[in-house]
């Protein structure tokens, strides 16, 4: 199993356990401490080991004893406050997504890629695997610019949760865009505009970077971005081993690349 879908089965649990805290009146980490203290939870949650879970600074998933506490102290903060429960999730339903995380977690998966020219699968996992696993790397060691690309990256692969996550790291690590981009009323074109960007900036960088541009370029071509399929097309002649066939063509729209 690779890093990339190592950290997706994780990274959408902890996405759901953001959304409860949000749900529940966004209580702080001290009055969770607090309220985990009553004689009837099963844990005491302090507030530096929520932090490093809920920013993605741990690697496993938490305990079940701890997710059981979370879950409770957010039902108490919710009735506390005067906030709806019944949205929450019961202990016992939380439960059941704990175990299919950690049954997701630890059994191998089929690889895959986000390549958009059908290149053959090796060579496109291994640009895939090596571009997000690092990113995913850097951003669970607090790197702002890290968590940012992977809540691009995953807004463009329609994995929600895992855009929610990397997006909610990247803006408690204080990303200047993060905060924009989180509330931008369009952000697929958002995040397509931004990964042409990148791409524009790796290729930029010369032959050894053309992977990563190619990468990049494929995300925003599939959400229609016409200069990112124009990038694909004039790289077509650098392939991975062979000749990539030409794209699709697509209608240049008013939208403009970013630089």
């Amino acid at each position: 199993m690779t890093d990339t879908l190592r950290a997706g089965s994780h990274s959408a649990f902890i996405a759901a356990l953001i959304e409860l805290r949000e749900s529940a009146g966004q209580p702080s980490y001290s009055q969770i401490q607090r309220l985990s203290r009553a004689p009837d939870m099963p844990k005491e949650l302090p507030g530096s080991t929520l932090n490093d879970i809920l920013n993605g600074k741990r690697e496993r998933l938490p305990d079940w004893e701890l997710v059981a506490s979370f879950v409770r102290v957010c039902h108490r903060h919710a009735e506390r406050t005067g906030l709806p429960t019944a949205a929450l999730g019961s202990v016992e339903e939380w439960q059941t997504r704990w175990r299919a995380a950690r049954a997701e977690q630890s059994r191998p998966h089929a690889t895959g890629s986000y390549d958009l020219y059908g290149t053959p699968a090796d060579e496109a996992e291994r640009r895939t695997t090596r571009t997000v696993a690092r990113l995913v790397r850097l951003a669970g060691d607090g790197d702002a610019e890290s968590a940012y690309r992977l809540a691009i990256i995953h807004v463009l692969t329609g994995q929600s949760a895992e855009a929610r996550y990397w997006m909610h790291a990247a803006v408690q690590q204080r990303h200047p865009g993060a905060e924009t981009f989180a509330v931008n009323p369009r952000p697929i074109e958002f995040a397509a505009n931004l990964s042409f960007a990148y791409g524009q900036a790796y290729e930029q960088e010369g032959p050894a970077k053309r992977d990563i541009a190619r990468f990049y370029y494929g995300l925003a071509a599939r959400h229609g971005h016409p200069y990112a399929t124009e990038r694909l097309r004039a790289l077509r002649a650098v392939p991975f081993g062979k000749l990539l066939p030409a794209p699709v063509g697509i209608e240049y729209g008013p939208r403009n690349p970013m630089t």
